[in-house]
């Protein structure tokens, strides 16, 4: 079914659907009316990065650069997110140096690492996230919420939406005809739309959106931490690798390494937080072949790691002018709620 999702039009099995999905967008409308009565409010101010579709489209490197922006603005951020995938003792669980993937999700635990010194607070539940980080750890001036755009039990004062510029909507409807988990109209209630990828659509559905990229830096070997330019990988390897991807949208990944000059791709697909142990990597039958994998795959495969096996590192690039739109209104929210 997931392949009617993707396609521009309607199939006969979208159609069938589409009484429920009309169910699914009612009910989920009521249910958000229900919570914002009762939603929490935090003195702080609140930035949500979500997305209204089902799968990836690249919200957390939206909260990577705009955690560094804001650092360099001289705000104190925190992150608090859901941790998809992990299973710590206790929530909220604020991630420390000790802790693995298996405990706090596989993004978080890669935020950490790319964030060092910025507080991730782990819940199901976001506003027992945002209570213990009002209640303990009284620096952070702003909390950026990775995902949680449909989490309306959590009152918020900026909302960031992330679209895949190359899967865009689909077919336009919502669960389970469509990969939508609300409408499309909703993104004319946000404040901010941000287009991953795609063709420069800078144009979404009417509403003036942001672009981004995510533009490959280096290859990190796993095991050591080395980096090395793209160049100097494919003097070394040259043009053949195995690809792997655990990720929302894993095509974007293939195809991005095809864009760097790896023309004989082996790809090797896996289900998003996908949880990996060595017996998943039987299918490398070439040893001097390298695995070339993203950075939220490596951090599930460290402790098993070959000496060949990489990771491609990203930098996200955001349109100019998105970061300081975003810090005009959290400067306006400061004053309001002062």
């Amino acid at each position: 079914m997931q392949k009617d999702w993707y396609q521009t039009h309607k199939t006969w099995r979208a159609i069938l659907l589409m009484p429920l999905s009309w169910v699914f967008s009612f009910s989920a409308h009521e249910r958000k009316l229900v919570l914002q009565r009762h939603a929490y409010k935090s003195m702080l101010p609140i930035i949500v990065v979500g997305n209204i579709a089902v799968g990836g489209t690249g919200k957390t490197p939206v909260v990577q650069v705009l955690c560094q922006y804001l650092q360099k603005k001289g705000y104190y951020p925190a992150i608090i997110t859901r941790g998809f995938g992990g299973k710590a003792k206790h929530y909220p669980f604020a991630i420390n140096e000790q802790c693995s993937p298996k405990e706090c999700g596989d993004e978080p635990y890669m935020l950490s690492k790319l964030l060092q010194g910025i507080p991730i607070v782990v819940s199901p539940k976001r506003v027992d996230s945002v209570k213990w980080i009002e209640s303990r750890l009284p620096k952070v001036n702003v909390i950026i919420s990775d995902d949680g755009l449909q989490h309306y039990a959590m009152a918020r004062d900026i909302e960031i939406a992330v679209v895949d510029g190359q899967r865009m909507f689909g077919n336009g409807l919502c669960l389970p005809a469509g990969r939508l988990r609300e409408p499309v109209r909703r993104l004319k209630k946000v404040d901010f739309v941000i287009i991953n990828g795609g063709a420069n659509k800078r144009d979404c559905e009417g509403i003036t959106a942001f672009g981004m990229e995510l533009k490959a830096d280096a290859l990190v070997n796993i095991a050591t931490g080395e980096p090395h330019s793209i160049a100097a990988f494919i003097m070394k390897y040259g043009k053949a690798c195995y690809a792997i991807a655990g990720i929302g949208n894993p095509d974007r990944f293939f195809e991005s390494l095809r864009r760097l000059g790896f023309n004989e791709l082996k790809a090797h697909p896996f289900a998003d937080h996908y949880a990996y142990n060595h017996k998943d990597f039987d299918f490398v039958t070439h040893a001097n072949m390298p695995v070339v994998m993203t950075h939220k795959d490596a951090v599930k495969c460290q402790s098993f790691a070959k000496g060949n096996w990489y990771y491609l590192a990203v930098l996200p690039a955001i349109d100019n002018g998105f970061f300081e739109d975003v810090s005009e209104s959290l400067s306006l929210l400061e004053k309001a709620k002062r």
